[in-house]
């Protein structure tokens, strides 16, 4: 007998390891417990204290045995033959922390876990494939999910139960419905949980479908049919800013401006700018609105939401010119870079939507305290512009919130930035919310564009410098040939998955669209190249989220936008970006493999498939940033407007390869030329070209005058209509080098 219990002394880890791992998390080390004995120590201790995300670290004194998602935990399932029940959750998730109190810090919930199940705690942003797997589940079986999410899965890994929230009662009730099924009927549970795992790993042959250029049309119909009208957004409450539809939005309305599009784009982004999802005091979004109107939010604040926002405000702005935009995404980003940087020059991943207790007591005021930081004066000032009726009321106090954004103007923002300033003041004195302190590759990456954007359309320097020191540091997650996902106070933990090897490739593109340096762009080809060793699907294309096959479904492949946008449809972004900046037919070819995996999807709700509709835009119609390429990247194209309306159109071009001067010397010879396309809104007043260089090349026995290596054009528009809309200009060129000519090509530019 004692043989058999060997084993265990290999897997557990013994009660003083568990003991000094505490005593090593020092004395400013706050034990997250009701459970406290009188020398303010946690009374339990679970094996959650050897783990470093902060989630993790929330559950290290519940009184049930927690074990991380390992062999350690599976395996002594499998010799005490015991159900597993995990739970999966984030550090700043309010609900999470709900059922925490309620039920995993409760000693009658802990008894009867330890007795009857192995007990697994994930941290989702850490482990989305494991997120993912269960929510698959939860999703089949109950049609819905959520955090937290709470599953019951065999030694295998394989669930036969899941679902979310439960208070404590409910709870219990199911956990003793399944001790007593898995002691009777035990066959049942198991063939419930193959049924499942069947359905959710049947590969199907999916019936590919054409995507053309009506499903651009298609996707834009679908997404202005839900439309909120009157309150901006997506869709009913709870409300999600929906960033990849925005930006899809915001593309679209570059190329073909109509005034449906526009209104959805501006109706959203005002109302959600105004207060409340928007973090007025502080800069900054909340991570979702409970309500239509975009008033009360879900308090917690997340770093992808930041990224995506600050990116969809930059566009808009380059899309309007509307002074509001501009302020929304540079208070965004100031407040990522004050408070949310590490000191290596990453981001960290959230902060909570509690402090001292209670959900968003940070962000609310009452009017008395509005009242004691400002004079008498400064209020009436205040209350002209913000709303404190009962409308803007949160449990008592109040939201912040403009009554009407769009009647302050640049210098009021002047005005008002003074109040807030004060309040801001006195808010950081109180005490914060939880900082996740996890450096998520993925989530930083998708800050990376958002950063340089900014500093180009912006003249910023500092948002330049910022995207190219976070380009950097997220080199160091690559270590031995090995990528890694999280840092953790400056350690690497948790191999990359799919996703991060994606949105990592598109931030080195990025990066390399705004220093023209090579080395960014061998990166980016780099990065494809091992992401297609790991996750491509030979058989039915597409990128699997994990090529880890213990326990979980490898074959899931993220195709929809959610939260953040889809890693398969960043990927084909990714792969288009690389056949405009390469000469390699492959990754077109890679491409359009990719497009056709998930096509009948994509053609039956294009609602959700906003990414690849703007990849898709990309690869049939060129793209529309302000750096583009021509001729397989031989040529970049980098557009810069200043003020009044004067743009510069910079040309590089590569060596051995020159392109017509603006006055060929051959009628043969297509000249370079910029002509403006609007001329309803728009007036060409001057253009300067450069002086051509004359040369003889090999192909010709006349002089030629030529453009190399780089040239600049300068011009000045004059506008007609009284709102702006962003012109639409055409580069014409041609491509030759010493020995042939290509085609003449037109590039489309919206500066």
């Amino acid at each position: 007998m004692a043989l058999i219990f060997l084993p265990i002394l290999a897997w557990a880890h013994p009660a003083m390891e568990l003991e000094q791992a505490y005593l090593d998390k020092g004395k400013d080390y706050t034990p997250r417990t009701q459970h406290i004995d009188k020398q303010g120590r946690a009374k339990f201790i679970n094996h959650l204290i050897l783990e470093s995300s902060p989630y993790l670290l929330q559950h290290a004194h519940n009184p049930v045995n927690w074990h991380r998602f390992s062999d350690e935990a599976f395996d002594k399932a499998k010799l005490e033959n015991k159900p597993i029940f995990i739970s999966i959750g984030y550090a700043t998730c309010h609900w999470c922390h709900v059922m925490e109190e309620e039920s995993f810090d409760d000693i009658e919930v802990a008894k009867f876990l330890n007795k009857y199940f192995i007990s697994i705690k994930v941290d989702r942003e850490i482990r989305p494939d494991v997120d993912a797997t269960y929510m698959n589940v939860s999703q089949l079986i109950n049609g819905s999910g959520g955090w937290p999410l709470n599953a019951v899965i065999l030694p295998d890994g394989k669930a036969f139960f899941a679902g979310t929230y439960f208070t404590k009662p409910q709870l219990l009730d199911i956990l003793s419905q399944i001790k007593t099924l898995w002691k009777n009927e035990k066959n049942s549970i198991i063939n419930q949980a193959n049924q499942i795992d069947n359905i959710l790993n049947k590969v199907e042959a999916k019936m590919q479908s054409d995507i053309d250029k009506s499903i651009i049309p298609k996707a834009i119909q679908s997404l202005l049919s839900n439309f909120d009208e009157m309150e901006g957004g997506f869709g009913e409450a709870p409300k999600f800013p929906h960033e990849s539809m925005l930006l899809l939005l915001i593309d679209e309305q570059k190329r073909n401006p109509n005034d449906e599009q526009l209104n959805a784009i501006t109706t959203t982004l005002d109302i959600m700018a105004s207060g409340g999802f928007y973090d007025t005091v502080g800069g900054g979004f909340h991570r979702y609105s409970t309500d239509n109107t975009w008033l009360i939010p879900h308090f917690e604040k997340m770093l992808y939401n930041q990224a995506q926002l600050s990116l969809v405000y930059t566009r808009a702005y380059q899309l309007t010119r509307k002074p509001l935009y501009r302020r929304i995404a540079q208070q965004t980003l100031d407040y990522v870079l004050k408070e949310m940087q590490d000191k290596n020059g990453g981001f960290f991943s959230a902060t909570d939507a509690d402090s001292e207790g209670e959900e968003g007591t940070f962000f609310v005021w009452s009017i008395n305290e509005i009242k004691r930081v400002l004079n008498k004066d400064e209020f009436k000032r205040f209350n002209r512009w913000f709303d404190l009726s009962s409308h803007t009321d949160f449990e008592g106090d109040h939201v912040i919130r403009f009554k009407n954004i769009n009647d302050a103007n640049v210098d009021d923002y002047k005005k008002i930035d003074g109040l807030l300033a004060k309040l801001y003041n006195v808010r950081i004195k109180r005490e914060p919310p939880l900082t996740d302190n996890k450096v998520l590759l993925s989530w930083n990456a998708l800050m990376v564009p958002s950063l340089i954007e900014a500093g180009k359309v912006f003249n910023e320097e500092k948002y330049t410098t910022a995207g190219l020191v976070l380009a950097g540091r997220l080199e160091s997650f690559n270590k031995n040939t090995q990528l890694y996902r999280v840092s953790i106070n400056n350690k690497l933990e948790t191999n990359a998955l799919f996703g991060d090897y994606a949105y990592l490739a598109n931030a080195y593109l990025s990066v390399f669209d705004q220093t023209n340096e090579k080395k960014w762009l061998n990166k980016a080809v780099q990065l494809v190249n091992t992401m297609n060793e790991k996750f491509w699907d030979k058989e039915q294309f597409g990128y699997n989220m994990t090529n880890d096959n213990k326990y979980l479904n490898t074959r899931y492949k993220e195709s929809y936008d959610g939260a953040i946008p889809s890693a398969n449809g960043i990927a084909y972004q990714v792969l288009v970006k690389l056949n405009n900046r390469t000469t390699k037919p492959l990754f077109i070819q890679q491409a359009e493999q990719l497009l056709s995996a998930f096509s009948a999807d994509i053609s039956q709700d294009p609602y959700s498939y906003s990414s690849f509709i703007l990849g898709f835009n990309n690869a049939t119609f060129t793209e529309t940033a302000n750096v583009q390429y021509a001729y397989q990247g031989r040529i970049r194209v980098h557009t810069q407007t200043f003020k009044d309306n004067e743009i510069s159109i910079n040309l590089d071009l590569n060596p051995l390869w020159h392109i017509n001067s603006n006055q060929p010397l051959q009628d043969s010879l297509i000249a370079t030329k910029i002509t403006n396309l609007d001329a309803q809104n728009w007036t060409l007043e001057n253009s300067s070209y450069p002086q051509g260089e004359l040369a003889k090349l090999g192909f010709s026995k006349e002089q030629i005058s030529i453009y190399k290596d780089q040239a600049k054009i300068e011009i000045k528009l004059k506008q007609h209509s009284k709102t702006y809309i962003t012109p639409t200009l055409l580069l014409t060129l041609q491509a030759c080098s010493d020995k042939v000519c290509l085609p003449p090509t037109t590039i489309t530019l919206k500066p």
